[in-house]
């Protein structure tokens, strides 16, 4: 995980160098980007479960200045603010179970809280299930993933940093770290394989739906992270550690060469860009298409191996036909968004001449194409480093079924004149994807009344009689201090 932090964090601190090599907040920027690794790396290091809190806040409060960073623009601002609001809710779950930690264990060392749940049956339950909780909102996982779309405020460089080596990897760490007491409780690992699911299935319809570039992406993050989580609650570290590890390279070759596009055209609407590849961004083709075949699981690059890893691990939740049923939904509807972003990206003809820069932003992005290609053959000496043994893969043929259909549909769709009407058929529903179902929507309208009622009640509290009114503050402070102390 250090590696993977510190290795790309370079890269994407060398391709900032040309991407806000004109703005105004400059300073600013590295500061808080080297900040954010900094504490990423810290969180990965430490053996303490209050530091590991103290640098998880520091992660989150990174994320969410760099989400904000162009604070000009109202939508950055509030991007940042629901990001840090959203993330805090799942933040309680850790500190929660830091309480839970002293308060029955008198430790906060990670390595003897391990040792100490293992043997506690109903402790573990309570605090494992906090855990995931915190991991849920930091992680992006349904119902708290409402906040990453909207994190597509920030710089593209911050995008590819939060979803691919620092931030929203820390929950599936977090939840890594801890898991040789979650893999002795059923009831965790079938409640992380549930929201998993979920997650997959509508961040999946979702970036089907998606006319934004990053957004596209940004669900995409999502889909991938619950398959990471997917695979941890059916019992395979070793797949969501990998997955986790191949996710990071093609996740940052896709936002970084998006990154350049929205540069170099000035918008993040797919119905403003196409026929890039006749534009003459050459290099930035082939980077796409490097990164969209890795994400959609073509063989032999690294995403295939990884994700035919979580998807054997499924064998231990779900009867053959189950597992090769949803193998093949899965890999069909990945393998349709990403091409449905490459094909409306890059296909067609242009009226527009572009011209790719050798500067250090397409040197970061040649990196990554060759890490990716690479990683395939990186994946097995790293497994005998660490410790994890891989074993013989196992192809699922469902799921490469599903992967070349998808293919197959999105070229047909978005590359050919023959299903125009169904294309403009689809877009309503389309609409519909894109707001995640509207979701977030129904989150803000219930935030709202809700506000709405507490205000009344400490409007009816307010009886304009200061002694009555400080009366009631002590009373509450007394009851709230009566339960923290256990007297009752």
């Amino acid at each position: 995980m250090l590696l993977v932090v510190n290795s790309l964090g370079a890269l994407i601190t060398l391709y900032s160098v040309g991407y806000m090599a004109n703005d105004t907040g400059y300073t600013r920027y590295y500061t808080l980007i080297l900040l954010f690794i900094g504490s990423m790396s810290w969180l990965v290091l430490t053996r303490d479960l209050v530091q590991l809190y103290i640098f998880w806040e520091m992660v989150g409060v990174c994320s969410a200045l760099l989400i904000a960073f162009w604070w000009e623009k109202p939508e950055a601002r509030r991007a940042g603010l629901k990001a840090f609001t959203v993330t805090r809710i799942g933040d309680i779950g850790l500190l929660l179970a830091i309480a839970l930690a002293v308060w029955q264990l008198n430790t906060t060392d990670i390595s003897q809280l391990i040792t100490a749940l293992s043997s506690n049956q109903d402790l573990s339950v309570l605090f494992c299930t906090l855990l995931f909780v915190a991991a849920i909102g930091k992680s992006a996982q349904f119902p708290l993933f409402v906040w990453l779309p909207d994190a597509m405020e920030g710089p593209t460089s911050v995008s590819a940093l939060i979803h691919a080596a620092t931030m929203v990897k820390a929950g599936v760490y977090l939840i890594a770290r801890f898991y040789p007491v979650i893999q002795l409780i059923p009831e965790v690992q079938h409640t992380i394989s549930t929201i998993a699911l979920i997650t997959i299935f509508i961040s999946a319809i979702a970036a089907l739906g998606a006319f934004d570039i990053k957004k596209v992406l940004a669900y995409s993050t999502i889909n991938h992270l619950a398959l990471m989580f997917l695979a941890l609650g059916a019992g395979s570290l070793t797949a969501a550690i990998f997955h986790l590890f191949s996710h990071s390279l093609f996740k940052a070759l896709l936002f970084l060469t998006a990154g350049i596009i929205i540069h170099e055209t000035g918008t993040r609407s797919l119905d403003e860009v196409s026929g890039l590849w006749a534009s003459g961004l050459k290099i930035l083709g082939i980077a796409f298409f490097v990164g969209a075949l890795s994400l959609a699981g073509i063989p032999p690059l690294s995403g295939f191996v990884t994700k035919e890893m979580v998807l054997e691990s499924m064998e231990h939740l779900f009867p053959e036909e189950t597992v090769n049923l949803l193998s093949f939904i899965i890999c069909l509807l990945s393998s349709l968004y990403i091409f449905r972003l490459f094909f409306r990206l890059f296909v067609g003809h242009s009226t527009r001449h572009l011209h790719e820069n050798i500067d250090t932003m397409v040197v970061a992005v040649s990196v990554l194409i060759l890490l990716t290609l690479m990683a395939t053959v990186l994946i097995y000496p790293i497994s005998s480093i660490i410790g994890l043994n891989i074993g013989e893969l196992k192809v699922n043929l469902y799921a490469l079924t599903g992967t070349f259909l998808g293919l197959l549909i999105a070229y047909l769709v978005w590359c050919t004149n023959k299903f125009t009407m169904l294309r403009v058929s689809l877009k309503p529903s389309g609409r519909i994807a894109d707001q995640a179902f509207y979701i977030d929507r129904l989150y803000t309208f219930i935030a709202k009344k809700a506000l709405n009622i507490l205000s009344e009640l400490s409007t009816s509290l307010q009886t304009g009689n200061p002694s009555v009114n400080t009366l009631w503050l002590i009373s509450l402070l007394l009851i709230l201090l009566i339960f923290i102390l256990g007297v009752i």
